[in-house]
């Protein structure tokens, strides 16, 4: 980053990358975890969509309960109670003994993700400057390749090692360090409150943002990139093992790979974003997204499952984490928690249903997964869409007709 931030600045990207690297790793390790839970718990391998999108639903209705109200309080206030509750579902889920018992422990895991996210991002946004939330957000959206390169690696082998319930225990060890982090590092945060109290009738209305054409094309933009993406990313590690019969101990490897690809590919994307600007570069990670689900679904793949698998990683996260450094140009300071939420629904709600989906679709034949064609093919056509969304929403950023405080050219 930019040696021009301030202190506090550079702590909000620090914490807000921490609460994140928690979250991706607890919504993460389900995915690669879907075979050991078969075996352990003995759930259908299809089924795992279910339990992914378990989560990212329940994140999605928290998120749009606390959207009204989320920037009445001190930031640091939320995100303290927001990762208290994170910690101790996930610890929760290390106990579940069949399928409704893992169910539930990840919905109220999820209740709590959901306005952990939106905090974080309100954070960061709060105190990075627009021009320079590109690398902002790459950095703190950078926590799912981390958790791919050392979280879930490590997981799995904990896994591998002890039991399925160890990677649990371990989120949840590091969901306590977090908070620890949070309550020294983290001042109070009530710039948000200050403005609204010197402008009290401005108060914060969700309708009034969902009717805005700014916050539907921002939402959109972003949810059919997620959509597009979780149809598929749910299903990998279920994909490698039964039907190209990848070992399980290479698993941890792929997501070593994967993560590290990530990491660099977002970092580099992040400063061609600021630079060459998002339609062009989202243009260029769509085209790379359809040939790899042409080449590793629609046929036999001229690629190496690996290839495949790191790319596709690499080039679906930095092209969501496009549509987030745009979003952040459309609300006013004090409604960015409220519009953080609402796009936090936007996030989970089109992650969970295009896992449920995937879900819905797939089919376990003897250990076989079929239907791969459909799913890729609806993500296939839904990356097709999805950049015209995002010109559209540009479009309407750059007229001068749009209200918008925070507008870069």
């Amino acid at each position: 980053m930019s040696n021009n931030l301030t202190t506090l600045a550079r702590k909000s990207i620090f914490l807000a990358a921490l609460i994140q690297l928690v979250n991706a790793v607890d919504f993460m390790i389900i995915m690669p975890l879907g075979p050991d839970l078969a075996r352990e718990l003995a759930i259908s391998p299809t089924y795992i969509g279910y339990l992914g999108g378990s989560y990212t639903l329940a994140a999605a209705l928290s998120s749009l309960l606390a959207a009204k109200f989320i920037d009445n309080f001190d930031r640091k206030h939320v995100t303290i109670v927001a990762l208290l509750g994170l910690t101790l579902s996930t610890l929760f889920c290390g106990y579940a003994w069949n399928m409704e018992s893992l169910f539930i422990a990840r919905l109220f895991a999820g209740l709590f993700a959901g306005p952990a996210t939106s905090i974080a991002l309100a954070i960061v946004t709060d105190q990075v400057p627009a021009a320079q939330r590109g690398r902002a957000m790459a950095i703190v959206m950078g926590a799912f390749s981390v958790a791919a390169i050392a979280g879930v690696p490590f997981g799995l082998k904990m896994a591998l090692w002890f039991s399925w319930s160890a990677p649990f225990l371990v989120v949840s060890l590091c969901g306590v360090l977090t908070l620890l982090a949070v309550w020294v590092l983290l001042p109070n945060m009530i710039h948000h409150l200050e403005v609204k109290s010197l402008k009290p009738q401005a108060c914060v209305s969700l309708l009034n943002l969902l009717r805005n054409p700014l916050v539907i094309y921002g939402f959109m933009t972003m949810g059919l990139a997620i959509f597009s993406t979780f149809l598929i990313v749910p299903n990998l590690a279920s994909w490698l093992q039964y039907n190209l019969f990848v070992p399980r101990e290479l698993m941890s490897e792929y997501y070593v790979v994967g993560g590290i690809a990530s990491l660099v590919v977002l970092q580099f994307g992040g400063r061609l974003i600021d630079k060459l600007g998002v339609l062009k570069v989202t243009m260029v990670l769509s085209m790379m997204v359809l040939f790899l689900l042409w080449d590793g679904f629609l046929h036999s793949p001229w690629l190496p499952p690996l290839a495949i698998f790191t790319m596709f990683m690499a080039f679906t996260a930095t092209r969501t984490i496009a549509a987030a450094s745009v979003n952040t140009l459309i609300p006013q300071p004090r409604e960015r928690a409220a519009f953080m939420s609402l796009q936090s629904v936007c996030q989970h709600t089109f992650s969970g249903l295009a896992a449920v989906m995937s879900s819905v679709i797939l089919v376990d034949t003897c250990g076989h997964l079929e239907n791969l064609t459909q799913l890729a093919g609806l993500s296939m056509a839904l990356t097709v869409i999805q950049p015209l969304f995002l010109y559209l929403l540009l479009k309407k950023i750059r007229s001068p007709a749009t209200l918008s405080v925070e507008i870069v050219s």
